[in-house]
Parts: C-alpha cells; sequence; structure tokens
C-alpha cells in the first residue's frame, strides 16, 4: 500500500516532467562511482575480485545484488565486504540527498 502511495502521485505527472537530462545524470551518478570504487579497490587497496564485487553491491545497498553473488561465488565470503560497505553507503545517500535538497 505504501509503494501505492509513493508511485501513483509521482507517476501521474511523469511523461510531462520527464527530461533526458535527468536519465543521463543518473546513469552517470549511478556507473561513475562504481567504476571508480571498482578500480581503487583493485588496483589501491588490491582485494580479490570477489571482495571487490562484495564492497560494490554493499554500495550500491543492492540486498538482490549480495545473493546473486553469493550464489555464483559458492561462498558466503562476500558478505563481509558487503557488509562493512552497507551502512556507510546508506548514511551517505540520506545525508547527500538532503545536502542536494538543501543547496537546489
Amino acid at each position: 500500500m505504501f509503494l501505492i502511495g509513493a508511485g501513483v502521485p509521482g507517476g501521474v505527472n511523469f511523461i510531462e516532467k520527464f527530461r533526458w537530462t535527468y536519465f543521463i545524470y543518473g546513469a552517470i551518478m549511478t556507473t561513475v562511482p562504481m567504476i571508480v570504487g571498482y578500480v581503487i579497490a583493485r588496483y589501491v587497496f588490491k582485494l580479490s575480485i570477489l571482495n571487490n564485487l562484495g564492497s560494490i553491491t554493499g554500495g550500491m545497498t543492492s540486498t538482490p545484488a549480495l545473493g546473486t553473488l553469493i550464489a555464483t561465488a559458492g561462498t558466503d565470503e562476500v558478505s563481509a565486504a558487503y557488509a562493512a560497505t552497507y551502512p556507510f553507503a546508506l548514511v551517505s545517500i540520506v545525508l547527500v540527498a538532503k545536502i542536494v535538497i538543501m543547496i537546489l
């Protein structure tokens, strides 16, 4: 019921308020931090690929991605990297959203 209450008012005017620039900005804000995080974790911190991907899924705050990674890797050792990154990412998302709202 919450999703219906949040989605219907937002979706009513979606087409008339849609801007391709917002979509492009969103894609850039999603993709660039993941690529930068991967490169830093791989070459600076020398993390293994499983820990690297686990920390990226934690940074995305994506529990389904963690489940897929655990199933693909066949081990749950990636959960430690996810658990270390997830709280920081979750708090950062809230703080950055508040800062952006204050600036705009």
